[in-house]
């Protein structure tokens, strides 16, 4: 980046419940040094780090500048720590562009562990904001059917946001208890991810806010409502499939308690697998001695040894299927789905390029939007209650013309060639802070046109005065004060 920006003041947190909660939680270390150690790095904040968007073509531009100056995360190939002098990671035109994801360490080792695949039936039952659920895409390519799931409505603007500017198409977004959701998807999906809502003990390094409503008690009562969403995540698990369940706590009470919750339900139908290639200190013998021995297979994160924040990982498959609801539904892509060949060759003409669309995904009209969605989101649209929206919009339809979406400027604007004008850098910043850009000389050009900036489709644009005058088609949401470049 350009300038280096100041790491934000952390606030300073009454010592001694800070101190209880490193002793409750040292308890699990199994020597003095061990506790001591992490202790010490508990107290510092966690490094900036970022994990690169396989969806966006034009990230690949980046990798060469993180190799340089970062440190790539050892269980995620497109995850980079930076300098802590790296802040406003999120001021940049590469993450407006989709091209990263401000992430932690410890987070992208679940979905590392999930391991999804192209084509699979994916879900993400906790999804906001949606970190893991783009990593998730990533992995799926954009193909298959990730149904991202989240229980609280106010998470749901950051979810989407997330979502679009990350260029996730292969989704279904839903706002579903976890049990509700298990009535419509018994033993249906592939891979299942419960990053389930926590203490937070585990990000104590980061977010001391946390200290205001921690305890024992507290962790113990959530405790509750995670072996809920692990059971029903469970029943909606294929036998043969997998299973993570991950927290970014430390306790017992939320990681291995909840798991012995559903060992006492299902017995050996439970399949507890080993997390390869990860190695930590182990619990103490006397509290390991409380849990099955294959308790030892599950891992947490420890902020000194790995220097990030504190999380717990558990890879689980299913072998046997649970028992199907006599009304739950027999999905199937929907036969009367329309196919909106018309929008699309518009779209496609207009900009000389294709739109590209991979086997089990289709394109849809939904209230004037031209999308790209999975083959069951019609269907599921049409008989689940809890569907939000699904898919990406690529381009909306007025006054018989379509108007691309920024996610398909931004994700797939290299695959076109309409009329294009090249943005210099303070262009670029007035573009970004929602100010007019005057071209000098003139491009001649007339009407709607790309902006490009380097290898970056960044917007649509409508060029006035044969071009001397360009007004930027930004969305609002991506405007920056102060734009900042990575590379």
């Amino acid at each position: 980046m350009n300038k280096q920006t100041t790491p934000p003041v952390r606030k300073a947190y009454d010592p001694d419940k800070l101190q209880a909660l490193l002793q409750y939680i040292g308890r699990l270390l199994p020597t003095d040094q061990e506790r001591a150690a992490f202790y010490r790095c508990s107290r510092t904040p966690p490094p900036a780090s970022l994990r690169l968007n396989a969806l966006q073509a034009q990230a690949q531009h980046v990798r060469p500048h993180l190799r340089q100056r970062g440190q790539r995360v050892p269980w995620c190939s497109e995850g980079f720590a930076l300098p802590a002098s790296d802040a406003g990671l999120g001021q940049t035109i590469e993450h407006a562009l989709g091209a990263y994801y401000v992430q932690a360490k410890a987070p992208m080792l679940a979905v590392e562990v999930l391991a999804p695949q192209p084509g699979e039936r994916v879900l993400d039952l906790c999804a906001a904001p949606g970190g893991k659920a783009t990593q998730i895409a990533a992995h799926m390519q954009n193909s298959g059917l990730l149904l991202a799931n989240e229980m609280q409505r106010k998470r749901m603007p950051a979810l989407v946001g997330n979502l679009e500017r990350c260029g996730v198409a292969n989704h279904v977004l839903t706002q579903a208890r976890g049990t509700m959701l298990a009535r419509y998807f018994p033993n249906f999906f592939d891979r299942v991810l419960v990053d389930a809502p926590c203490s937070g003990d585990g990000i104590v390094r980061k977010d001391q806010n946390m200290l205001t409503y921690w305890s024992p008690q507290d962790a113990q009562h959530l405790a509750q409502q995670q072996k809920g969403l692990l059971r029903a995540a469970y029943q909606m698990l294929r036998p043969g499939g997998t299973l993570v369940y991950s927290t970014c706590s430390l306790s017992l009470e939320e990681n291995e308690e909840v798991l012995l919750g559903l060992l006492r339900r299902y017995g050996e139908e439970v399949a507890i697998l080993p997390i390869a290639e990860f190695a930590g200190p182990p619990l103490p013998d006397a509290l390991a001695a409380q849990f099955p021995a294959e308790f030892a297979r599950c891992v947490r994160v420890w902020p000194h040894h790995h220097d990030t924040e504190g999380a717990f990982v558990a890879c689980l498959s299913k072998r046997a299927p649970t028992p199907i609801p006599e009304d739950a539904p027999a999905w199937a892509a929907s036969a009367t789905a329309p196919t909106p060949a018309e929008a699309r060759r518009a779209v496609e003409g207009r900009w000389s390029g294709a739109l590209p669309c991979p086997p089990d995904q289709i394109f849809t009209l939904s209230n004037r939007h031209l999308c790209r969605q999975p083959a069951l989101g019609p269907a599921i649209q049409e008989h689940l209650p809890y569907f939000v929206r699904g898919g990406m919009k690529v381009a909306r339809l007025h006054k018989e013309y379509h108007y691309l979406s920024q996610q398909t400027v931004a994700l797939w604007g290299h695959l076109m060639q309409g009329p294009t004008v090249e943005l210099n850098w303070p262009q670029l910043q007035d573009l970004f802070a929602g100010r007019p850009i005057y071209c000098d000389p003139p491009t001649g050009l007339k009407g709607e046109v790309f902006c490009r900036f380097g290898p970056w489709t960044v917007c649509r644009a409508i060029a006035r005065e044969e071009g001397s005058l360009l007004e930027g088609m930004l969305p609002r949401a991506l405007f920056r004060a102060n734009l900042d470049r990575l590379v």
